[in-house]
């Protein structure tokens, strides 16, 4: 699986607009000077459908049919507001049409569901929160272009197919404060909380900070951490705490694989008379609004949720129209540390 470079990198190195970026690379007009700047970056850093030639090898760009499928309802959940609203963006700016499709596993079929994707006529898929194994393979056997804003666990799914994966660079960012963390507060017992059969990023998340106290040589195993199923009620206060008796060792950090299950465990603490971050600290991911109206703030990661949209939008547009492609192709989207209450000791004392 590659690691490709994405609009914002252009964009960022040229000084322009991802959306003028965009347009370019996918052959709608700009200023004639404009476009011939972003083709010659885009085939100097090997963006896509640009190869080692750096001929474009896109044909002409048709409206295309998008189908926009998540496995559950999104559009009242805050993380996924912008990226929904920029691939609408995206594709009404270019006159593709886009069709929402919300699939319950444990209400509906499949084969129902592969039959409104054929009398749509879709020419591809965006998939969101949908990470079921069985679906995914029937979904990739449909052998319709696909992009997935993150994915299931690496080790459930061969990674390869007629699709692309968009995602945070979650290893990275967990590794960082992990290793942040200990050197600045001398911290030794960190708890993953979140269950890393999820999905990709989940999993990736517990990596990086299973990666940092490898390379810090500091003992850790499964049974410091709260891996519980998906199954278990990650927003339950009283849940959380039933399993915060049952570690073995006393976490000093939580490493939450979102701001949901952060917000839990911080509640958890309240409720046990354990200060944070006083006594301990808490860390989260996403960086909704939840987090920074939490008490205490929640320290996190945020992305440009906008730009995700668009390289999603952009990856599987590219896919439709370079059918020769075969290998999967991974969007790594950067994240940034959002420094807040949860783990600010220094201001705390």
């Amino acid at each position: 699986m590659r690691t490709a470079v994405t609009i914002k990198d252009i964009a960022e190195q040229l000084g322009l607009s991802r959306n003028t970026v965009a347009k370019a690379l996918n052959g709608k007009y700009v200023p004639e000077e404009t476009r011939d700047l972003i083709l010659n970056k885009a085939r100097e850093l090997n963006y896509k459908s640009f190869g080692a030639t750096g001929v474009n090898v896109e044909p002409p760009r048709k409206s295309k049919r998008i189908l926009l499928l998540s496995g559950k309802p999104l559009n009242n959940i805050s993380f996924f507001v912008p990226i929904i609203k920029s691939i609408e963006n995206y594709c009404y700016t270019d006159k593709h049409e886009l069709f929402q499709y919300t699939f319950n596993t444990e209400i509906m079929t499949f084969t129902s569901f592969a039959e409104h994707v054929k009398t749509l006529n879709a020419d591809g898929i965006i998939a969101i929160e949908t990470f079921d194994k069985d679906f995914i393979i029937k979904l990739i056997n449909l052998k319709l272009p696909i992009c997935f804003i993150d994915f299931a666990p690496t080790n459930s799914i061969p990674m390869s197919g007629n699709f692309d994966i968009v995602k945070t660079n979650d290893i990275k960012s967990v590794y960082g404060i992990t290793r942040q963390l200990h050197k600045k507060y001398g911290i030794k017992n960190f708890c993953f909380v979140g269950d890393i059969t999820h999905c990709m990023s989940f999993q990736d998340r517990y990596f990086g900070m299973i990666q940092a106290l490898t390379i810090d040589n500091i003992p850790h195993t499964k049974r410091d951490d709260i891996l519980r199923s998906d199954k278990f009620n990650y927003g339950n206060t009283a849940a959380i705490k039933s399993e915060l008796y049952k570690l073995r060792n006393r976490p000093e950090c939580f490493i939450c694989a979102n701001d949901f299950i952060a917000r839990s465990v911080c509640d958890a603490l309240e409720q046990l008379k354990i200060k944070v971050p006083d006594n301990c600290l808490v860390v989260g991911y996403d960086n909704v609004t939840e987090a920074s109206s939490h008490s205490p703030s929640i320290t996190s990661f945020g992305c440009d949720k906008e730009n995700l949209g668009i390289e999603a939008a952009s990856a599987l547009l590219n896919r439709i129209n370079q059918q020769h492609y075969t290998y999967t192709r991974s969007v790594t989207i950067h994240t940034k540390a959002v420094y807040r209450t949860s783990t600010d000791r220094e201001s705390a004392i």
